[in-house]
């Protein structure tokens, strides 16, 4: 156990001085002043960042047609206007906030940072004020939807994601796909950001085109708290991974789409979807312009787009088919029992308490120097008791019963801590489906004998 909380304190960037339930803004730049690493081996500040169109003179990116078009069809920048102030070049009302997005799974749907939109738990925006721009059809801006569900803040820096429709399809999007597998970017791993046009820059960069940079995975986070083999603070708080990577970023490119390179390529599926790894959210809060990376001060901070996020996205993206409805030979209307059971807490919840209680604990730190140098650790228990009580909260498992012979098509509602989608079900005729373990009983709509 002392293994599993000094390296949770030790290891975790969003532990080193304040408590983990802080809003993210308070303990990261959000990509509000420029941060351009030095380049090992060059006697000057070197630059990063092209245009699209230099990819592979600057960079060595190699593209294809399809693929560049994917960029600029795909990417482009949520902007929320404030009125009353007026751009000379557009002619339009004043950008209040900006910053990247792209279309993942289908070309009405966006994933961005979160913090466009939330100081931490507070909306800083208007939503109905928001709306997209795509590199390719610049001119045209399409409105966002923010829907009811991800209309809430977010407490830690992996939870620094929105998923947002927009009101009408991207046009010539062949939308990015997402990584079906858990398994995590590679430290040393090269990746490929592209992104919108940010504020400072050494190179001149058109506006006109995505904005690429090169760079590396350089140290792996899985979920909050540290990761195998310590599955205890893994598991209380858990999430999706993020990293640190060493890739040139300021505002606007906050959002941007993350890929993995492979023999100078991004990695694409079997369709020529290229493969969104993650988004880029902020760099540490003492960020340097012009020094090397360093674990302690300069890193870019990733979010991967696996486990709870990527489940969000693809739940957002799916649209039950319709179900043609059907008669049953013995007659009424399709019928489905809900029979709820309680669950008992899981071992990484029940465990939740004692590491709040060992974590700042005198024989924890037995002598002086060592508690000082975990003085943070009330505000791990807080961080703690907050995450682990939001997956605790009425916990119950969910048994759908299915009295008639027939099948029963429906869809429900299904919901992880980011937000909520509809998943569509079959239930056999005779037969009983476990729900699995859920906050609250889902929503079942529309059951109907299957065609």
């Amino acid at each position: 156990m002392v293994a599993v909380v000094s390296f949770a304190v030790g290891a975790s960037p969003l532990i080193k001085s304040r408590s983990p339930s802080e809003s993210i803004s308070s303990r990261m730049s959000l990509f509000r002043q420029v941060l351009i690493y030095a380049k090992e081996g060059s006697p000057k500040l070197v630059d990063g960042r092209w245009n699209l169109g230099q990819s592979e003179s600057k960079l060595g990116i190699k593209l294809s047609p399809e693929e560049t078009k994917q960029l600029m069809a795909c990417t482009g920048q949520i902007m929320c206007e404030t009125p009353g102030v007026h751009d000379e070049d557009e002619d339009r009302v004043g950008v209040k906030v900006s910053a990247t997005a792209v279309s993942v799974l289908r070309p009405d749907l966006l994933v961005t940072a979160k913090h466009v939109f939330f100081d931490g738990k507070r909306a800083k925006v208007s939503f109905a004020r928001c709306s997209f721009r795509s590199y390719l059809h610049r001119k045209v801006a399409i409105p966002v939807l923010v829907e009811k569900d991800q209309r809430k803040g977010y407490v830690l820096n992996n939870e620094d994601f929105i998923v947002v429709r927009l009101k009408h399809e991207l046009e010539g999007c062949n939308s990015f796909a997402i990584n079906d597998s858990d398994s995590s970017l590679r430290e040393e791993e090269q990746i490929l950001s592209v992104t919108g046009q940010q504020l400072h820059t050494l190179n001149k960069i058109s506006g006109q085109e995505p904005v690429l940079a090169k760079g590396k995975i350089r140290k792996v986070f899985e979920g909050v708290l540290g990761g195998p083999p310590f599955y205890y603070a893994k598991g209380v708080l858990g999430g999706p991974p993020f990293y640190y990577a060493d890739i040139d970023l300021d505002e606007g490119g906050s959002g941007g789409a993350v890929f993995a390179l492979k023999d100078g390529r991004p990695v694409s599926d079997d369709e020529g979807h290229l493969i969104l790894r993650g988004i880029s959210v902020a760099f540490g809060p003492h960020a340097k312009d012009g020094r090397l990376y360093s674990e302690e001060r300069n890193y870019t901070i990733i979010v991967g787009l696996q486990a709870e996020f990527r489940d969000l996205v693809k739940g957002k993206a799916h649209k039950p088919a319709a179900v043609e409805p059907a008669p049953c030979s013995q007659g009424g209307a399709a019928k489905i029992n809900v029979i709820s059971e309680s669950v008992p807490l899981t071992q990484s919840e029940t465990l939740a308490p004692f590491l709040q209680q060992y974590a700042c604990s005198r024989e924890a730190t037995p002598d002086r120097k060592a508690r000082k140098a975990n003085a943070n650790c009330a505000g791990l228990a807080k961080g703690l008791k907050l995450a682990a009580s939001r997956r605790v909260k009425e916990k119950y498992e969910f048994t759908l019963k299915n009295d008639t012979s027939c099948a029963i098509c429906f869809t429900y509602n299904r919901c992880n801590d980011y937000g909520c989608w509809d998943a569509m079900v079959r239930l056999s005729g005779e037969s009983t489906l476990l729900a699995g373990a859920t906050e609250q009983a889902p929503l079942i709509k529309s059951p109907q004998f299957c065609k």
